[in-house]
């Protein structure tokens, strides 16, 4: 590992955590090409990128999870060398990971004290301690919290301040978020920042990871951009704009689709008073009813684990439906399989293309064409034509613009956008009647995001009937002709385009009255 000479390294003890001409390759791809930024003490700053511009990377080395091959991080003002993301830790920097990491079957209480837990004369937990501690933390951060709780039943938005007052417990100050506001409703989204805020006012420092950007604009004191591994520039967010970041962030002006509205047709999925459990047995959904026209997009918003993994058990056939009707062009479809319901038209993009949408060892033409292979265009006799599906599988691939090397190479190769885009590519070949579509962008960059709203947007309006499930409530609002709120697994109302804004789907989102 090169690392510059202390002289050039900043020694502003100002410098609460940076990075200074960092770089790291693995094989041939630079992850981190000579990145260098600053977040000074007592302020949040934001990171943003694109789908593999480095930001990932550049956070396992902030923390400690990785080295970088040349240059140095900046703790303090000083440069230096984490053995560790415990070692990262000792120097107070902690990260909450997009993914929680709290136990569902312990309290909020137990999972705050976790590892640390404070201990009487006789060596065993101080529980009154430990509550008195918790309490100082909510004092701290201005909120309050039933630490008897089980986490398993906390709100969303509550177990994420868990994970940070956590770190706080255990003695951080400076704090890396992850995409914190990925599954909260807007309430809970300013509930957050102004914790953060507090935090910042506090002394401590925030790094904000975000694709968001007006939520990075509401909460940033700087934002730093970074592009293909590089840093493009830090500004103050006094001198950012949505539009500016794009363009920073992809290179080019970001051309968006134009929200429009649909022409409704006949029916074609209708939903009756459906009720279905989740894998524990428990009700989630409950006497659920949906129409869903040809030429329309019908949006269902909710926070996380309102009923939306139900919804999809049931629309595909795969999870429990204990009683109600799904039909699909006029035929009850409700016992039948998904393969039978993708023969009468049913498409499904997963949520999950990684473990569920995609198979990544598999060729990316293998991944183009399942489902499909059957077709007569593509097997005969039940063998696969493979010329035939050669030229299907680059016109497909090409018509959705992936970017790929062959069409041999495994799902893997691709980057996340591109896999994306290779799932969508299969789930529109050859029109189908209904595409249950569940969080069509996640993990997607801003640029792909565009490129799939209007996907969705020309499919439905080449008659296309769509159920998008979305956590991105701009989304939802987007492209949805109309929205269908959730809330514990019951509709707590429906919005036509334009009726409502933000915040009054978000009251619908946790269960109260829009006013």
């Amino acid at each position: 590992m090169t690392n510059p000479q202390p002289s050039e390294v900043p020694s502003d003890p100002s410098i609460r955590l940076g990075a200074h001409r960092i770089v790291r390759r693995f094989g041939p791809v630079v992850a981190n090409d000579d990145i260098n930024f600053r977040a000074m003490r007592g302020t949040v700053h934001a990171i943003v990128g694109g789908n593999g511009a480095g930001k990932s990377t550049l956070m396992r080395i902030l923390q400690g999870m990785d080295r970088p091959d040349e240059g140095v991080v900046i703790v303090d003002g000083l440069p230096t060398v984490f053995l560790g993301p415990a070692d990262a830790f000792a120097r107070g920097i902690g990260m909450v990971h997009q993914e929680f990491m709290l136990v569902p079957s312990l309290t909020l209480l137990e999972n705050l004290v976790l590892a640390h837990e404070p201990v009487d004369a006789l060596g065993r937990v101080d529980r009154a301690k430990a509550l008195v501690e918790a309490r100082k933390l909510e004092a701290l951060a201005g909120v309050r919290l039933d630490w008897d709780m089980p986490v398993e039943d906390a709100p969303v938005h509550m177990r994420q301040i868990v994970e940070i007052l956590r770190l706080l417990y255990r003695g951080a100050d400076a704090l890396i978020l992850d995409e914190p506001t990925a599954v909260l409703a807007p309430a809970q989204v300013r509930e957050l920042i102004a914790l953060l805020r507090k935090l910042r006012d506090d002394g401590r420092t925030i790094l904000f990871i975000s694709h968001k950007l007006d939520e990075v604009l509401a909460v940033a004191d700087e934002i730093t951009v970074i592009r293909s591994g590089r840093a493009i520039g830090t500004m103050p967010v006094a001198e950012a704009s949505k539009p500016k970041l794009a363009e920073m962030m992809i290179g080019e002006v970001l051309s968006r689709p134009e929200a429009r509205p649909g022409t409704a047709g006949k029916p074609m999925l209708e939903i009756s008073g459906l009720t279905a459990r989740d894998s524990r047995g428990h009700v989630g959904l409950q006497g659920f009813s949906l129409s869903v026209r040809a030429g329309e997009i019908v949006g269902i918003a909710g926070v996380t684990g309102n009923g939306q993994d139900e919804l999809v058990g049931a629309m595909t056939g795969l999870g429990r439906v204990d009683a109600g009707s799904i039909r699909m062009g006029g035929k009850e479809v409700t016992p039948l399989s998904l393969r039978e319901r993708r023969h009468l038209g049913l498409s499904y993009l997963s949520p999950d293309r990684a473990a569920e949408g995609l198979c990544l060892g598999a060729p990316i033409a293998e991944n183009a064409i399942a489902g499909h292979h059957r077709r007569p265009d593509l097997s005969s006799n039940g063998i696969l034509r493979r010329k035939a599906i050669a030229a299907h599988v680059e016109s497909l691939l090409d018509r959705f613009s992936v970017l790929r090397g062959s069409a041999s190479q495994p799902a893997a190769s691709l980057s996340g956008g591109n896999q994306q885009k290779v799932a969508i590519a299969r789930e529109l070949d050859g029109s189908p009647k209904v595409l249950l579509a569940c969080q069509p962008t996640r993990g997607v960059d801003i640029k792909g995001i565009a490129f799939i709203h209007q996907c969705l947007l020309d499919y439905r309006d080449r008659g296309g009937a769509v159920l998008l499930i979305s956590e991105e409530l701009d989304e939802l609002v987007t492209l949805s002709d109309r929205i269908t709120v959730l809330y514990g697994g019951r509709v707590t109302g429906a919005v036509e385009r334009g009726a409502a804004g933000l915040d009054d789907i978000g009251r619908l989102m946790l269960g109260e009255a829009a006013s």
